[in-house]
């Protein structure tokens, strides 16, 4: 068993909770039962890195605003060249639209 960095005292096998910006995932760890403090291992904070990312809880990644402009009579908007690179878009790549909620997603396909 770990020992707490502030009490010096052993620390006892606990569930905890990490949080992200759209909720928070359960996690093993251990916690000091006299100061609280807590701590997680390194390969139980990747495991929840990994699963939040999976699950969106880090919500949106490098959002930007855009402006709906007219395109041949349709209403269009232009992707930024960050956006592009990160996902390898050309001109002719397909992609899928829909909604989610309020929310309008593209997937390239």
């Amino acid at each position: 068993m770990p020992r707490c960095r502030k009490c010096n005292l052993e620390m006892d096998k606990s569930i905890l909770s990490t949080h992200y910006p759209r909720g928070s995932l359960p996690v093993r760890g251990y916690k000091c039962k006299t100061c609280g403090f807590e701590l997680i291992s390194i390969e139980e904070a990747e495991h929840a890195q990994e699963l939040a990312e999976r699950l969106g809880l880090y919500g949106d990644v490098g959002a930007l605003t855009r402006t709906i402009t007219k395109s041949g009579g349709q209403l269009a908007f232009y992707i930024p060249k960050e956006i592009q690179r990160e996902l390898n878009l050309k001109k002719g790549t397909k992609v899928k639209v829909s909604l989610r909620g309020d929310e309008i997603v593209l997937t390239p396909q």
